[in-house]
Protein backbone atom coordinates (compact mmCIF):
# COMPACT_ATOMS: atom_id res chain seq x y z
CA UNK A 1 0.00 0.00 0.00
CA UNK A 2 1.65 3.41 -0.80
CA UNK A 3 2.18 6.19 1.69
CA UNK A 4 0.56 9.17 2.15
CA UNK A 5 3.29 10.53 4.17
CA UNK A 6 2.94 14.42 3.85
CA UNK A 7 6.05 16.81 2.65
CA UNK A 8 7.63 18.93 5.01
CA UNK A 9 5.13 22.52 5.63
CA UNK A 10 8.18 24.91 5.57
CA UNK A 11 5.75 27.77 6.13
CA UNK A 12 7.03 31.49 7.48
CA UNK A 13 6.18 31.92 10.77
CA UNK A 14 2.86 33.33 11.89
CA UNK A 15 1.42 34.48 14.61
CA UNK A 16 -2.09 33.50 15.87
CA UNK A 17 -4.57 37.13 16.01
CA UNK A 18 -7.61 38.06 17.56
CA UNK A 19 -9.84 36.89 14.41
CA UNK A 20 -11.63 33.75 15.63
CA UNK A 21 -8.96 30.48 14.22
CA UNK A 22 -12.23 28.47 12.86
CA UNK A 23 -15.63 29.84 13.45
CA UNK A 24 -17.07 29.10 10.62
CA UNK A 25 -21.05 28.69 10.78
CA UNK A 26 -23.31 26.04 12.14
CA UNK A 27 -21.40 23.00 10.49
CA UNK A 28 -17.89 24.04 12.09
CA UNK A 29 -19.64 25.04 15.57
CA UNK A 30 -21.10 21.42 15.92
CA UNK A 31 -17.89 19.75 14.74
CA UNK A 32 -16.01 21.85 17.92
CA UNK A 33 -18.99 20.81 19.69
CA UNK A 34 -18.09 16.90 18.91
CA UNK A 35 -14.34 17.18 19.66
CA UNK A 36 -14.61 19.35 22.64
CA UNK A 37 -17.54 16.50 24.19
CA UNK A 38 -15.01 14.35 25.20
CA UNK A 39 -16.28 11.44 23.47
CA UNK A 40 -13.01 9.80 22.98
CA UNK A 41 -13.34 5.85 22.92
CA UNK A 42 -9.20 5.46 24.12
CA UNK A 43 -7.18 7.90 25.45
CA UNK A 44 -4.47 9.77 23.86
CA UNK A 45 -0.64 8.80 24.23
CA UNK A 46 0.61 11.64 27.29
CA UNK A 47 3.72 13.45 26.94
CA UNK A 48 6.34 14.89 29.37
CA UNK A 49 5.65 18.30 30.52
CA UNK A 50 7.85 21.41 30.03
CA UNK A 51 9.74 22.70 33.24
CA UNK A 52 7.38 25.55 33.96
CA UNK A 53 3.59 25.53 34.54
CA UNK A 54 1.49 25.63 30.84
CA UNK A 55 -0.64 29.05 30.20
CA UNK A 56 -3.32 27.49 28.41
CA UNK A 57 -3.35 24.17 27.03
CA UNK A 58 -4.25 21.24 29.43
CA UNK A 59 -1.68 18.17 29.35
CA UNK A 60 -3.40 15.81 26.66
CA UNK A 61 -3.83 19.15 24.31
CA UNK A 62 -0.04 19.44 24.84
CA UNK A 63 0.52 16.33 23.68
CA UNK A 64 -1.54 16.58 20.71
CA UNK A 65 0.87 19.80 19.73
CA UNK A 66 4.18 17.95 20.39
CA UNK A 67 2.61 15.33 17.81
CA UNK A 68 1.95 17.62 15.38
CA UNK A 69 5.26 19.28 15.42
CA UNK A 70 7.05 15.85 14.69
CA UNK A 71 4.72 15.29 11.25
CA UNK A 72 5.00 19.09 10.28
CA UNK A 73 8.43 19.49 10.46
CA UNK A 74 10.24 16.37 9.48
CA UNK A 75 13.79 15.78 10.01
CA UNK A 76 16.56 17.68 7.85
CA UNK A 77 20.06 18.37 8.10
CA UNK A 78 21.44 20.83 10.27
CA UNK A 79 17.57 21.65 11.85
CA UNK A 80 17.09 21.20 15.31
CA UNK A 81 14.10 18.18 15.70
CA UNK A 82 10.76 19.86 16.78
CA UNK A 83 11.43 18.02 20.59
CA UNK A 84 14.55 20.16 21.04
CA UNK A 85 12.99 23.43 19.83
CA UNK A 86 10.01 22.76 22.45
CA UNK A 87 7.28 23.32 19.84
CA UNK A 88 4.59 22.08 22.30
CA UNK A 89 5.61 24.68 24.85
CA UNK A 90 6.52 27.52 22.70
CA UNK A 91 2.80 26.89 20.62
CA UNK A 92 1.64 26.94 24.27
CA UNK A 93 3.11 30.78 25.14
CA UNK A 94 1.93 31.88 21.70
CA UNK A 95 -1.38 31.09 21.98
CA UNK A 96 -1.22 32.50 25.50
CA UNK A 97 -1.08 35.68 23.31
CA UNK A 98 -4.28 35.65 22.38
CA UNK A 99 -8.32 36.53 23.57
CA UNK A 100 -9.50 33.82 26.00
CA UNK A 101 -11.62 32.99 22.83
CA UNK A 102 -8.92 32.21 20.56
CA UNK A 103 -7.76 30.08 23.04
CA UNK A 104 -10.92 28.50 23.73
CA UNK A 105 -11.39 27.75 19.93
CA UNK A 106 -7.74 26.37 19.99
CA UNK A 107 -8.38 24.06 22.68
CA UNK A 108 -11.48 22.85 21.00
CA UNK A 109 -9.95 22.19 17.60
CA UNK A 110 -6.92 20.08 19.28
CA UNK A 111 -9.49 18.10 21.17
CA UNK A 112 -11.58 17.53 18.07
CA UNK A 113 -8.50 16.42 15.96
CA UNK A 114 -7.28 13.65 18.90
CA UNK A 115 -10.70 12.91 20.21
CA UNK A 116 -11.48 9.14 18.34
CA UNK A 117 -15.02 9.35 18.02
CA UNK A 118 -14.50 12.16 15.06
CA UNK A 119 -11.48 10.09 14.00
CA UNK A 120 -13.81 6.64 13.07
CA UNK A 121 -16.45 8.95 11.63
CA UNK A 122 -14.43 10.66 9.09
CA UNK A 123 -11.09 7.94 8.76
CA UNK A 124 -12.85 5.09 9.88
CA UNK A 125 -10.07 4.88 12.92
CA UNK A 126 -11.00 3.70 16.52
CA UNK A 127 -7.44 5.31 17.81
CA UNK A 128 -7.27 8.66 19.04
CA UNK A 129 -4.75 11.04 16.98
CA UNK A 130 -1.49 10.71 19.48
CA UNK A 131 -1.72 6.93 19.74
CA UNK A 132 -1.76 6.67 15.42
CA UNK A 133 2.17 5.59 13.94
CA UNK A 134 3.55 8.46 12.43
CA UNK A 135 1.96 7.18 8.72
CA UNK A 136 -1.68 6.81 10.06
CA UNK A 137 -1.06 10.28 11.50
CA UNK A 138 0.02 11.31 8.43
CA UNK A 139 -3.15 10.35 6.37
CA UNK A 140 -5.10 12.23 9.18
CA UNK A 141 -3.56 15.10 8.18
CA UNK A 142 -3.81 14.67 4.56
CA UNK A 143 -7.50 14.14 5.18
CA UNK A 144 -7.76 17.48 7.27
CA UNK A 145 -6.22 19.00 4.36
CA UNK A 146 -8.30 17.74 1.80
CA UNK A 147 -11.48 17.75 3.58
CA UNK A 148 -14.67 18.87 1.77
CA UNK A 149 -15.65 20.45 5.39
CA UNK A 150 -13.90 24.17 5.64
CA UNK A 151 -13.51 23.75 9.28
CA UNK A 152 -11.77 20.98 8.88
CA UNK A 153 -9.32 22.41 6.19
CA UNK A 154 -9.07 25.80 8.34
CA UNK A 155 -8.08 23.94 11.24
CA UNK A 156 -5.27 22.08 9.51
CA UNK A 157 -4.21 25.64 8.44
CA UNK A 158 -4.64 27.14 11.94
CA UNK A 159 -2.68 24.26 13.71
CA UNK A 160 0.35 23.61 11.09
CA UNK A 161 0.81 27.79 11.82
CA UNK A 162 0.80 27.50 15.10
CA UNK A 163 3.38 24.87 15.18
CA UNK A 164 5.72 26.59 12.40
CA UNK A 165 5.62 29.99 14.35
CA UNK A 166 6.58 27.73 17.42
CA UNK A 167 9.27 25.68 15.57
CA UNK A 168 10.73 28.70 13.28
CA UNK A 169 10.62 31.51 16.08
CA UNK A 170 13.18 29.55 18.29
CA UNK A 171 16.79 30.90 17.74
CA UNK A 172 18.10 27.40 17.34
CA UNK A 173 16.33 26.67 13.98
CA UNK A 174 18.35 30.43 12.56
CA UNK A 175 21.01 29.48 12.01
CA UNK A 176 20.17 26.25 9.40
CA UNK A 177 17.43 29.18 7.47
CA UNK A 178 20.29 31.64 7.30
CA UNK A 179 18.60 34.18 9.35
CA UNK A 180 20.71 36.28 10.92
CA UNK A 181 18.54 37.50 14.05
CA UNK A 182 16.70 40.28 14.72
CA UNK A 183 18.70 43.63 14.76
CA UNK A 184 20.17 44.30 17.98
CA UNK A 185 20.44 48.20 17.92
CA UNK A 186 17.92 50.32 14.81
CA UNK A 187 20.75 53.41 15.52
CA UNK A 188 24.14 53.14 13.79
CA UNK A 189 26.49 56.05 15.35
CA UNK A 190 28.76 55.49 12.52
CA UNK A 191 26.28 56.26 10.21
CA UNK A 192 27.20 59.48 7.85
CA UNK A 193 25.78 62.42 9.24
CA UNK A 194 24.05 65.21 6.63
CA UNK A 195 26.07 68.43 5.90
CA UNK A 196 23.72 69.62 3.72
CA UNK A 197 25.50 73.21 3.29
CA UNK A 198 22.00 74.64 4.07
CA UNK A 199 20.25 72.85 1.66
CA UNK A 200 17.46 70.68 3.24
CA UNK A 201 17.60 67.28 3.92
CA UNK A 202 16.87 64.45 1.18
CA UNK A 203 13.74 62.30 2.22
CA UNK A 204 15.16 58.51 3.37
CA UNK A 205 13.69 55.26 1.57
CA UNK A 206 10.19 55.00 2.43
CA UNK A 207 9.81 58.49 2.64
CA UNK A 208 7.01 60.24 0.03
CA UNK A 209 7.84 63.26 -1.25
CA UNK A 210 5.79 65.22 -3.91
CA UNK A 211 7.18 65.52 -7.19
CA UNK A 212 9.31 68.58 -8.15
Amino acid sequence: MKSSRLKPFDLKPSKPTRRSFVKRGLVGTAVLALGGAGLALRPGKSEPLPPGPLKVLQPHEYAVVVALGRRFVLPRPGFPTPDEVGVGAAADTISSLTDVSAQMELRQLLNLFENALPNLLFGGRLKPFTQLDAEGQDQVLAEWLGSRLEIRRTGFMALRALVMAAYYGNSSTWPATGYPGPPTAFHDPTAAVWKGGGQPRPPGNGVWAPPP
